[in-house]
C-alpha cells in the first residue's frame, strides 16, 4: 500500500497516459518533429506553385516576343496566369 500510493508499486510510476517521463519526452519531440515536417511541405508546395505560375507567364511573354499568339490571347493568358 505505501509503495503504490508514493510511486514504487506497480500504478504509481504512470503518468500522463500511463508512461515514464522519458516517454513523454519523446512523444513530444515525435510530435514536434511531424508538425515541422507538415509545415515545411506546406511551405515547399506553395512556393513551387508560385514558381510553376512565373515559368508559366515567362514562356507566354516569350510566345508574345516571338509573335506565336496576339495581343488579345497574350491578355488572356496573362489575367488567367495573375
Amino acid at each position: 500500500m505505501y509503495g503504490s500510493y508514493y510511486g514504487f508499486g506497480k500504478m504509481g510510476r504512470c503518468g500522463w497516459f500511463g508512461v515514464d517521463w522519458w516517454s513523454r519526452g519523446m512523444m513530444i519531440g515525435l510530435l514536434l518533429i511531424g508538425i515541422t515536417i507538415i509545415v515545411l511541405l506546406a511551405v515547399h508546395l506553395t512556393r513551387r506553385k508560385r514558381l510553376d505560375s512565373h515559368e508559366a507567364m515567362a514562356i507566354v511573354k516569350k510566345r508574345y516576343a516571338n509573335g506565336e499568339i496576339d495581343r488579345e490571347t497574350y491578355e488572356k493568358m496573362k489575367k488567367d496566369l495573375s
